[in-house]
């Protein structure tokens, strides 16, 4: 029983990856895409003037509070991103941003969308990989096998495991430009 109860309480832990703001202007190498932005709150808990992360950058805050969360639905729906170079120098183009202020830890995830193969909606909450200037989002594995072109991340989810209040601005989300 203990060992299952360990591997229970790390699933738990691994169900969202630690993030900071980015704070940094965009790498040179990843070009100015067009933005769209959070749309509509869909849940808030312990969450202070939710509606003020919607819509792009304006210096209004949500504050969420220690322990708090805050899920958002997006203008537009946020792509897996491509991977750039290779090694060493390897990275991912940024499907998005978060903007706020102060240095404080958030989890960040993205609700995930797919057909299963027997044409069924599904979903699941992926962790979205953090980068210097924002955010990546890699398809889950079991969507895999299923993905599609129109598969992406619809919502955003934020969470403050933290003991200080987290202050969101706006969640940016770019277009590719192909």
């Amino acid at each position: 029983m203990p060992a299952s109860f360990l591997l229970f309480l790390s699933a738990g832990l691994l169900t969202y990856t630690l993030s900071r703001f980015a704070g940094k202007a965009p790498r040179q190498d990843q070009p100015q895409r067009p933005k769209f932005y959070a749309l509509q709150v869909v849940y808030e808990k312990q969450v202070q003037n939710a509606k003020d992360s919607l819509r792009s950058p304006d210096d209004q805050f949500a504050e969420i509070l220690p322990g708090g969360q805050l899920v958002l639905l997006m203008e537009n729906i946020l792509f897996p991103s491509p991977i750039t170079g290779n090694g060493e120098t390897a990275g991912c183009v940024d499907s998005g941003s978060v903007v706020g202020k102060e240095e404080t830890d958030f989890g960040l995830e993205g609700r995930f969308m797919w057909q299963d193969t027997q044409g069924e909606q599904r979903h699941e909450w992926i962790p979205l990989g953090p980068t210097a200037t924002g955010f990546c989002i890699s398809p889950p594995p079991l969507a895999i096998y299923s993905f599609k072109d129109s598969a992406g991340v619809d919502m955003i989810r934020i969470t403050n495991p933290g003991t200080k209040s987290l202050f969101v601005d706006a969640v940016i989300g770019y277009m590719w430009m192909f």
